[in-house]
């Protein structure tokens, strides 16, 4: 591994070639804390959304595309929806949609910040947009598991059948906001020709061929390394991704790949939000004015954008 110094707001990926496993690490800092800081979220809203967006830049790492990767929760519980989208370029954003008055009510009454909890029944639903010359992916899967590191392993289980672990978390340490993600998978077998090992093609039956025990035996191996890492070291600024990589799995020969960077952007602009309203009746726009103005507040960014009769007279007059 290349001697890296410690840092933040990046995407790794590295392999264990003795197991033959390949691995993903996020770490996250000024960009997320600049995201939930633009909001006034509750700390369980802050806490979830900082583990989507450390999860999202895992997934999206892990797929080539040119364009907008897009996780995005609904549901019916008191946090009503949650979406992070992720550019090709490293560029991040996110927000919630939540009832306050509900989540004060469980934090009063001490409740845990589970999935269930915060969010009841629903789904978690991943987009690729490569633009308008180009078709859609989409999967979906329901938010089943009382995290959200295991509502992924669904994913990954229905949807993908690979054999996947994820470690996902968030926190607020002096003030600061810090997310970060670790993911380990086996890779395909066959020298890459066959599919991912799925987690229903791991047995334990006697019968078993030799070589598929062993390959078996690499995987769990790998993925309880990968289990005795801490939050804290997840998190800690000042343990670098080498010497974190080096102490879980140093007995595995782990090679690491040079890191994406990540960071805070949105893509709101006062062009778009006045294509948005060109695109609208003039006379239902101007029902919108408060105070003499019509404000278009980005949910994103909490970027807001005042257009006054001269305004919206110039706009309707290009």
């Amino acid at each position: 591994m290349s001697d890296l110094p410690a840092s933040d707001d990046f995407v790794r990926t590295f392999r264990l070639d003795t197991a033959g496993v390949r691995g993903r690490q996020v770490r996250l800092g000024a960009a997320l804390n600049t995201i939930l800081l633009q909001h006034e979220y509750p700390a369980a809203v802050s806490s979830l959304l900082g583990e989507l967006m450390a999860l999202s830049a895992l997934l999206a790492s892990t797929i080539k595309y040119d364009g907008v990767f897009t996780v995005q929760t609904r549901s019916n519980g008191p946090l009503k929806m949650m979406v992070v989208d992720v550019t090709s370029a490293g560029d991040v954003r996110g927000y919630a949609d939540y009832d306050a008055a509900a989540i004060a009510d469980m934090t009063a009454r001490g409740e845990e910040n589970t999935v269930p909890r915060l969010m009841g029944g629903g789904h978690l639903a991943f987009t690729v947009d490569q633009g308008a010359d180009s078709e859609r992916y989409q999967g979906i899967v329901a938010l089943e598991g009382a995290t959200l590191s295991e509502c992924a392993h669904n994913y990954f289980h229905q949807s993908e059948q690979i054999a996947t672990a994820i470690k996902l978390a968030a926190q607020q340490t002096a003030g600061i906001w810090r997310g970060g993600a670790l993911m380990v998978q086996p890779e395909p077998r066959d020298g890459g020709h066959g599919r991912p090992l799925g987690r229903d093609q791991i047995s334990e039956a006697p019968g078993d061929k030799l070589e598929d025990q062993e390959e078996q035996e690499d995987w769990r191996r790998a993925v309880i390394l990968m289990s005795s890492i801490a939050t804290a070291e997840l998190l800690d600024p000042a343990l670098s991704s080498d010497a974190l990589l080096f102490r879980l799995f140093h007995e595995e020969d782990v090679h690491a790949f040079k890191p994406d960077a990540l960071r805070f952007g949105c893509r709101c602009s006062r062009e778009r939000v006045e294509t948005t309203l060109k695109a609208l009746p003039q006379e239902e726009v101007r029902t919108l004015k408060i105070n003499g103005q019509v404000v278009v507040t980005c949910q994103f960014c909490n970027k807001s954008e005042y257009f006054g009769d001269i305004e919206l007279d110039a706009l309707y007059a290009a």
